[in-house]
């Protein structure tokens, strides 16, 4: 509040001072090469996609529970897209996946983007193997367990939304970034010809700013309650996404895939008095950008797959009555 208010009693809420505050606390914290900050995840996006020259006619391949927008972006300049399917078990496609993917649009993609998912990051070296650039969008699995804040896939632009219902919002807006030195010089090449009109208000880069300063407290909070709700469904009948080894799910949410009606379980969790909403409402595959036939793993998981409030402001009380849900979930 203090950070959002200092801005308001400035001359200016354009791109100033504050979002030149908040570009320099975040490539500190996340170890970024280079980073550019954008008024939406679009603008974000469309850079990624200039530092690999996809223009109108080219191809890339998308997991289908990739967020609407994504969709709706790549369809606007004129982008085709070949849909990969994903895994029950962790919401991520598999390089066989992607490889379908690019079969259906009848050419070699010139990039993969992965987004979406469970909040599991991908295994590194898991797609090498298809020889093809990746743009990784890390909204759902920032901080995920591994080594460092952030990891990207060697080669990989990273884009993360600071949109409503990321761990870490500015009110709007997002990141687009590289870790490694090649990928950073082509952003900052980009980035010199971006209109002020692309890049973040102060106003949205004092708020990104005073919740960075406290990401890490909020991240504790949100681990030790996921701890909790996973005690709560272990040994039931709904699971959540979990990926093999020591790798943990970022904390955005806990999203549980349920084996009986999601009707039924939001209606029982609002009986008592805890809100669910639809994990993957907002996907590509629920919001018609997939072709019917397509993509039956995340047809199905966006079908089943129910959100659980998983935020730092939950208290003992609150975390209590929620796995007190889980574990006696219909």
């Amino acid at each position: 509040m203090d950070s959002v208010l200092s801005c308001l009693m400035t001359d200016s809420i354009g791109p100033g001072v504050y979002h030149e505050r908040f570009l320099k606390s975040a490539k500190e914290y996340f170890g970024f090469e280079f980073c550019v900050l954008t008024r939406s995840p679009i603008d974000a996006l469309g850079i990624a996609l200039a530092a690999h020259d996809l223009k109108t006619g080219d191809a890339v391949a998308v997991s289908a529970l990739a967020p609407r927008w994504l969709g709706f972006a790549l369809r606007n300049r004129g982008i085709d897209i070949g849909w990969a399917d994903v895994s029950l078990e962790t919401g991520n496609p598999s390089p066989a996946d992607f490889a379908t993917g690019m079969e259906s649009v009848g050419q070699h993609a010139k990039a993969l983007i992965l987004a979406g998912g469970g909040g599991l990051p991908p295994v590194e070296g898991a797609y090498g193997e298809l020889g093809l650039p990746i743009i990784e969008d890390l909204t759902r699995n920032l901080c995920a367990s591994q080594e460092g804040p952030m990891t990207l896939l060697s080669g990989t632009i990273g884009l993360l939304s600071l949109e409503q219902g990321s761990p870490l919002t500015s009110g709007g807006g997002a990141m687009v970034f590289a870790t490694g030195k090649r990928e950073a010089t082509v952003l900052k090449n980009l980035a010199e010809d971006l209109l002020p009109e692309y890049r973040m208000t102060d106003f949205n880069a004092s708020l990104g700013l005073g919740q960075l300063r406290d990401l890490d407290k909020g991240l504790i909070k949100r681990k030790e309650l996921r701890s909790l709700f996973l005690q709560a469904i272990a040994g039931k009948k709904h699971k959540t996404f979990m990926q093999g080894g020591d790798t943990e799910p970022g904390c955005w949410s806990f999203p549980v895939v349920l084996e009986s009606s999601i009707k039924d379980a939001i209606a029982y969790a609002r009986k008592k008095d805890v809100e669910t909403e639809f994990a993957f409402a907002d996907s590509c595959v629920a919001s018609g950008f997939v072709p019917e036939g397509r993509c039956p793993n995340a047809r199905s998981l966006a079908m089943r797959t129910l959100l659980f409030p998983l935020h730092q402001r939950i208290g003992n009380a609150g975390a209590q009555k929620i796995s007190r849900v889980l574990a006696s979930l219909p």
